[in-house]
């Protein structure tokens, strides 16, 4: 499993991109009535399509988590692709509109996860000093 370090960004924006195609076959098996046989093997396409789409993308996102040092990067990077592809498959597919308050929502959202992220490397490295000496104190 070693060939995924260093590439959890990339996994994890994969992963947002197959959750996207995950909600976009929901929505579209929702929206499908099935009032013929025709209709109803294309509702249950979808809906296993669906399933495959989000099984995928959380294939994705474990091989991301493992290829990053922490979980808070691939979880925004993962968040914020899902959140745009959203807005644009709905804009493109639905005809569905975002407003302004939307995206500063959004970017409001992404924002606190990156805040949740940053932790400053030189407290990290003061922890870890002290941990080892601890460690080597017991010895």
């Amino acid at each position: 499993m070693e060939e995924y370090r260093g590439s959890g960004a990339y996994l994890a924006i994969v992963a947002g991109v197959f959750a996207t195609g995950g909600s976009l076959l929901g929505k579209l098996a929702g929206a499908n009535n099935a009032s013929s046989l025709l209709q109803l093997l294309l509702k249950g396409a979808l809906l296993v399509f669906m399933i495959v789409c989000n099984t995928v993308g959380c294939t994705f996102f474990v091989k991301a988590l493992h290829g990053s040092g922490s979980s808070l990067p691939v979880t925004v990077a993962s968040a914020a692709t899902n959140y745009v592809c959203s807005a644009f498959v709905g804009f493109i597919v639905f005809d569905e509109s975002t407003s302004l308050a939307w995206w500063c929502g959004t970017s409001l959202v992404l924002l606190g996860l990156i805040l949740t992220c940053y932790v400053p490397a030189e407290k990290n490295e003061k922890k870890e000093v002290f941990i080892i000496e601890k460690k080597l104190k017991h010895q």
